[in-house]
């Protein structure tokens, strides 16, 4: 890592812990993302078709328990564009905050969340150097954080509620929008469907009110944009460039980690037998034997620290081809 000349500290907020399967052989959620995004890293790194103007990537991530409410200090956070001069050797300030997924709802009513929601307002309205990434319940805390206070056009108020089509579990195809994609070429570069692993039982969606008023004519305030959707789920994610990036998926889970979640939360929720089971087989759809799963994972990883390194603007991409010469950035 020493080697590395452009280092990303990332602070994960663990807003749960896996259950004990999982635990025994990941540890903690902040764990799994600190090992899957050095992984991202290192593919980028070794990529020929990818140029990464700032040099190679290299990623040190600082967990904290935001249940505990411990929630990374103000004086950590970044102020100033990231330095070249900056080395693993002396950490910089935090680049980037991470919220993992919980069992919790965005909408409960526990004080730790409504720490959590406040901090967040807090970090995105006084440090714009401060990126911010959700994953599933961090995807919806985010939202409710940052979109679902008035604005002066009303239509561009969301908020978290319980999805009326019950839990979405396992792999679903979900439909990448292309303005979502011009900013992330591992995602750009897929050749069909976006897949990644989900279990969720909420959604981000357009407040009552705004639905009442509006109709269908309700959207993301500029300059957010929708990821993507799925055939039940509008709103699969959410993109504000520069500053926050939220997936409702799980590029964290794999086969056997939502697997053991998703057999615990039937245990906890008393799932019938047979719904369980239709879980499990959509969860497993992309399994391989023996490698690994035969999913997005790894571009969705990708797209991630990119966004982290700032290389999420159209204008800055650019892919050598294996005879070495230089194509133009994606559009």
């Amino acid at each position: 890592m020493a080697s590395q000349s452009h280092p990303i500290h990332v602070a994960v907020l663990d807003t749960d812990i896996p259950c004990l399967s999982v635990y025994a052989q990941r540890g903690l959620y902040s764990s799994q993302f600190r090992v899957l995004l050095q992984a991202a890293a290192e593919r980028l790194n070794k990529n020929a078709r990818t140029s990464l103007p700032n040099g190679p990537l290299g990623v040190h991530v600082t967990a904290f328990d935001a249940v505990g409410g411990s929630l990374p200090p103000l004086e950590s956070l970044r102020t100033s564009p990231a330095s070249p001069t900056e080395t693993p050797a002396s950490l910089g300030p935090i680049d980037a905050i991470l919220i993992t997924g919980s069992v919790c709802s965005a909408y409960d009513p526990h004080p730790w969340i409504k720490h959590l929601t406040s901090y967040i307002q807090m970090v995105h309205a006084n440090f714009p150097y401060v990126k911010m990434f959700g994953s599933c319940f961090g995807h919806q805390l985010i939202a409710q954080a940052l979109l679902s206070e008035p604005t002066a056009d009303a239509r561009c108020t969301f908020h978290v509620e319980s999805a009326l089509s019950g839990f979405e579990v396992g792999i679903h195809p979900i439909t990448l929008e292309p303005a979502f994609t011009a900013h992330f070429p591992p995602l750009a570069r897929l050749s069909g469907p976006f897949r990644i692993q989900l279990v969720h039982g909420d959604q981000v969606v357009p407040t009552p009110a705004a639905v009442a008023a509006y109709g269908t004519n309700v959207a993301l305030p500029a300059p957010w944009i929708n990821m993507g959707s799925s055939a039940v789920c509008p709103i699969q994610g959410l993109y504000s460039p520069g500053r926050v990036l939220t997936y409702q998926g799980h590029f964290e889970f794999d086969t056997f980690v939502n697997s053991e979640l998703s057999l615990e939360f039937g245990r906890r929720k008393n799932w019938p037998a047979e719904v369980v089971d239709s879980y499990l087989q959509q969860i497993n759809r992309t399994l391989v034997p023996g490698h690994d799963d035969d999913d997005d994972s790894k571009a969705a990883a990708e797209a991630v620290l990119l966004f982290f390194a700032g290389e999420d603007q159209p204008q800055k991409h650019a892919f050598i081809q294996s005879d070495g010469l230089l194509t133009p950035p994606l559009e």
